[in-house]
């Protein structure tokens, strides 16, 4: 090929694209680094806009190099992409340390001669965590340049005078370079958000032109954002018919699943629209109830309660804007709801006990009102059947007393959870239900759409098959409540939860404990601790520690309080109606700073504990190991 013909290609290249050229053969090296190719590079440099003129002391191929190759200067490390622009190189971390020199470095090698001049502004300088730092090199050719005038000090202050004004100059272009490559990055970020943006149109275009033009006007926002994440879709290029071709299968078989889920979106829009109504009408509510309070999610309002179930049940084409025609008695009705609710959870997590290990139900007394003697419910359940307690209806508050007993225990079949009451009412996992259905049949269907795709839940156990009651953690939770009993002497009957809490015990599980270390737990966590895989269907035995060291204990445990609170997932955020589930303090300050742009949250306004809590702020949720020699406790293994 003549010269001429290869210059003229030349002329239409990229300054990196002439560097990367001059790198594949020695011929073309040959040809591009000679002085002859200068106006080669200047004119390649004119392609680029407002690039800046090469400076002084740099060649034009080195000027590229430095701007646009992301290599290490000193070993050819790649994605080296941090510019030291007054030194003029590139350094990766691990050269740094031997190719530059702190201001201390500098001093220690200054010669006694020059003690009169001042090295640090002859040299020019980076800036690396919050230290000045110079390149050996320079500081080496820099010394090397003074000695070969002699000591004459009128010389030496002349070559200081024009070292410093050029260190001025060589930092002026340096902050003109990073400009540059500043707005050049934003101008090519610019560009390829335009390409990649042309490129969702053209491929739209297509799918419009294939059939899909109904589809694509309809597209929700959720399809449409999946659209252009899609990776076929979410690239910097052009498209062309050649690249149709090869990505129209894909495209196409896209948006027939897209098809299918518009057509499920249409199919629940009037249950969408419902429960976006009835998620605005609550927001007042759960203003006024908030964490770690348990009350029903919207989903279990729609579900529960009576209005909302009748709005829901009207036809397709019936739309409700808004709930105010309810509002005088909505607020009352609203709290009814939720004691029903929980009357009502209670009672199915009360018929998940078996029978044969319920605690008893206890008469209570009869009580007087309005001059008359009127007997309890459970009374006039006794009074109503000879057969005895076993056929008795139990009270809603005597439901509640035999759930709060401390062998009452419940896991959820999808993570494994070990649940006690009230925390299951208020468990993520009991919110779950079955998945999209993108060919729905039924109403109930295109509710449980609904569901998916409005509130992203269910109401609480919606399938019946969330929650079931765990026998295992039933027997840990009865050798927990031995081993406490035993030293307190109190009557099993008379125990709940809240009185082993407000004990707050420390306990030791004598199969996972010898000599040396023992394994230390809060009740709570000896229940889940002696339930798991390891110790199920084992006898384990339970020691609850004396005094001194349950103390020994607690004090260690305050020591790392701030640590365990940002580890354990237990705080919500309680602003406006956003009502997140369980999550960890550092988790949900990030959501709290970016979500309501609160930059210091504050407890108790921007967040409290949940009611799905793994565990309060001041009790680990997890067994810890501590040297035996602490305690003086005699354990039982």
């Amino acid at each position: 090929m003549p010269l001429d013909i290869l210059y003229e290609v030349f002329l239409h290249l990229y300054p990196y694209d002439l560097l990367q050229l001059a790198r594949t053969t020695k011929t073309l090296r040959k040809l591009l680094m000679t002085r002859s190719a200068l106006t080669i590079w200047k004119r390649a440099s004119e392609n680029l806009a407002d690039f800046p003129d090469c400076p002084g002391g740099l060649t034009e191929p080195a000027y590229v190099n430095l701007m646009f190759s992301p290599h290490c200067h000193f070993c050819i490390k790649a994605r080296v992409l941090k510019v030291m622009w007054a030194c003029r190189v590139r350094c990766c971390k691990s050269c740094f340390k031997d190719a530059f020199v702190d201001f201390d470095g500098l001093s220690s090698i200054e010669h006694p001669r020059y003690d009169a001049l001042r090295p640090a502004a002859m040299l020019p300088s980076e800036v690396v965590n919050d230290k000045v730092y110079f390149l050996k090199r320079d500081v080496h050719r820099l010394f090397e340049y003074l000695a070969t005038f002699n000591g004459d000090a009128q010389a030496f202050k002349d070559v200081e005078d024009e070292r410093i004004q050029a260190v001025e100059d060589q930092e002026q272009i340096a902050e003109a370079l990073e400009d540059w490559r500043v707005a050049d990055n934003h101008r090519r970020r610019t560009e390829r958000t335009e390409l990649t943006k042309r490129r969702e149109d053209q491929i739209l275009e297509r799918l419009r032109q294939c059939g899909f033009r109904d589809d694509l006007r309809y597209m929700t926002s959720d399809l449409f954002l999946r659209f252009m994440n899609h990776p076929l879709v979410k690239q910097p290029k052009e498209l062309t018919d050649r690249i149709w071709n090869n990505i129209k299968a894909p495209m196409m078989a896209w948006v027939e699943e897209a098809r299918g889920e518009l057509r499920m979106h249409q199919h629940c829009e009037h249950y969408t629209d419902r429960l976006c109504v009835f998620r605005s009408a609550l927001k007042g509510f759960y203003a006024l109830h908030h964490y770690p309070e348990v009350v029903p999610s919207v989903a279990d309002f729609s579900w529960h309660t009576p209005a909302f179930r009748e709005i829901l049940d009207k036809g397709r084409d019936e739309f409700f804007g808004d709930l105010e025609h309810y509002s005088e008695e909505f607020n009352e009705v609203i709290e009814n709801v939720m004691e029903r609710w929980r009357a009502d959870m209670a009672r199915q997590l009360y018929d998940m006990v078996p029978p044969e290990i319920r605690p008893p139900l206890h008469k209570r007394h009869t009580r007087k009102r309005e001059g008359k003697e009127k007997a309890t419910d459970l009374e006039a359940n006794e009074d109503a059947s000879d057969a005895g307690e076993d056929d008795a209806i139990p009270t809603d508050e005597q439901i509640t007393l035999a759930l709060n007993a401390p062998v009452t225990w419940f896991r959820c079949t999808v993570n494994g959870c070990l649940l006690d009451y009230p925390r299951v009412l208020a468990h993520e996992c009991a919110k779950t239900g079955p998945p999209v259905n993108l060919q729905p049949e039924t109403e109930r269907d295109d509710l449980q759409n609904a569901y998916h795709i409005v509130l992203k839940e269910f109401p609480w156990n919606f399938t019946g098959d969330k929650i079931v009651y765990d026998m295992d953690a039933h027997r840990a939770a009865e050798e927990v409540v031995r081993a406490t009993l035993s030293n307190m002497n109190a009557v099993p009957h008379l125990t709940d939860k809240s009185w082993f809490d407000n004990l707050d015990e420390r306990y030791v599980c004598g199969q996972c404990s010898n000599y040396v270390c023992l394994c230390v737990m809060p009740w709570r966590v000896a229940v889940k601790h002696i339930s798991d895989e390891t110790h199920r269907g084992k006898d384990v035995r339970v020691t609850m520690l004396n005094v001194a060291d349950r103390l020994e204990v607690l004090d260690q445990e305050a020591e790392s309080s701030d640590f365990l609170e940002d580890q354990y997932k237990m705080w919500g955020c309680i602003r406006e109606d956003c009502r997140t589930p369980a999550m960890t303090l550092i988790d949900l300050t990030e959501h709290i700073i970016v979500r309501h742009d609160v930059e210091l949250p504050v407890h108790g306004v921007d967040y409290a504990l949940h009611p799905d809590a793994i565990t309060t702020p001041d009790v680990p949720a997890y067994d810890m190991i501590y040297p035996g020699e602490l305690f003086t406790t005699p354990i039982q293994h």
